[in-house]
């Protein structure tokens, strides 16, 4: 039986490392909802939508949950067997938990307990990090900021250098995240984000961090499956900052104590369907940072390294018998993702020898793929036009 995936987000290359993943559970299919910031005129194609197999794009808005309501119930609705949906960035997350009393008995969706609204709760950084101390987990001061017509108010308690990042996984600008050395330093900064982006902020306690990490699993309310560690080894910049753009998939002996603090704590959350959960390495401890209720860009390299995580939820919401899948994953298994390196070196912040350097290392690659080549072969087409209008654009920049 053919079973209808429905891949949710705005960037085409973790879509891709979604839909190849789904792409390996047999009968399973790939309708793109590409989420974009004004409906296009006319279609148009990203690198994913060549992947083989992938049946359909559509277009929805950004932040439009009725119209990402309508267009599903609208045009992806299937009466023999209901489609699953999942999303690859917080934004759609969010917008699929707030509708997912629309879309119930119609389609598969990630939930809490089926109650609407309550992922989008969890995307509040500073309920995490309260979640994460009743769990052992160490976590870094953190103060919240709130803005009105403007206004704010700095706690006292605040200690420097700190760092300021938005408190909502969804609506968040990584832009207006900075380190601030000092209350003149944070005042300032803050007075700009009131005018810019006025959503609810963090001020954090500031981590010399030494390695990052992530980890990525499933979760319902029988199981939850931990794979293992990925370590960032070298990462984004810019608007991928945080994002891996080479890494190495771990198990658990990088780790041990972390795995049974994970299953007590997603156990206790209740969420049936993937997360993943962001670490670093500071000052000789593990800190938690944030955890997020989607599948993650990496998510991919961790189905190469042996273990395919959507598998697990496809399985779970069809009641399919999971036994057989793998849960190990191979361990030292390293991979780059061309799309964050690439953005890198049309951004200035590597150079064309470092990014040949990463693909050349890596064990596998995100976008690459010899059983589905056309995604990649868009994609190394594009690159030199995309190269001169960076630096283009750079140059422009540096005139002015």
């Amino acid at each position: 039986m053919s079973q209808s995936v429905i891949v949710i987000g705005s960037n085409p290359a973790t879509r891709l490392s979604l839909i190849r993943a789904v792409g390996e559970v047999e009968g399973c299919r790939v309708t793109i909802v590409n989420m974009v910031s004004r409906l296009p005129d006319k279609p148009f194609r990203t690198i994913d939508s060549y992947s083989k197999y992938v049946d359909g794009v559509l277009f929805a808005r950004k932040f439009d949950a009725d119209g990402l309501a309508n267009l599903l119930l609208g045009k992806c609705q299937d009466e023999i067997a209901k489609p699953i949906v999942m999303s690859i960035d917080d934004d759609s997350a969010c917008l699929v938990d707030t509708i997912q009393d629309r879309l119930r008995g119609k389609f598969f969706v990630p939930h809490i307990q089926h109650r609407a609204g309550a992922i989008a709760h969890l995307m509040d950084k500073q309920v995490q990090k309260e979640l994460a101390k009743q769990f052992g987990f160490n976590v870094a001061k953190s103060w919240p900021i709130d803005f009105k017509d403007g206004k704010y108010e700095v706690p006292e308690s605040v200690t420097f250098p700190c760092y300021v990042k938005g408190r909502l996984s969804y609506h968040s600008a990584k832009l207006h995240q900075k380190k601030c050395s000092t209350e003149k330093e944070l005042t300032e900064w803050l007075k700009v984000i009131a005018k810019e982006n006025p959503s609810p902020m963090l001020i954090e306690e500031f981590l010399d961090i030494n390695n990052e990490y992530g980890i990525i699993g499933y979760s319902d309310p029988q199981k939850v499956v931990l794979p293992g560690i990925v370590e960032l080894l070298d990462g984004g910049h810019g608007g991928h900052k945080g994002v891996s753009a080479f890494g190495r998939v771990n198990d658990f002996g990088l780790n041990e104590e972390l795995k049974p603090q994970v299953e007590q704590l997603m156990k206790h959350i209740q969420l049936t369907g993937m997360f993943n959960i962001d670490f670093v390495e500071a000052n000789g401890k593990w800190y938690f940072v944030e955890l997020n209720v989607r599948y993650a860009a990496y998510g991919y390299a961790v189905c190469r390294a042996g273990v395919n995580l959507p598998a697990f939820q496809i399985y779970g919401m069809l009641s399919r018998d999971d036994s057989e899948l793998p849960t190990q994953v191979k361990n030292g298994f390293c991979y780059v993702n061309e799309k964050v390196a690439f953005d890198d070196v049309m951004g200035g912040y590597r150079s064309w020898k470092s990014y040949c350097y990463l693909v050349k290392k890596a064990d596998g690659c995100m976008i690459k793929n010899e059983e589905d080549p056309q995604p990649y072969r868009q994609f190394k087409r594009g690159m030199p036009m995309n190269y001169m209008k960076a630096v283009i654009k750079r140059l422009i920049h540096w005139k002015n």
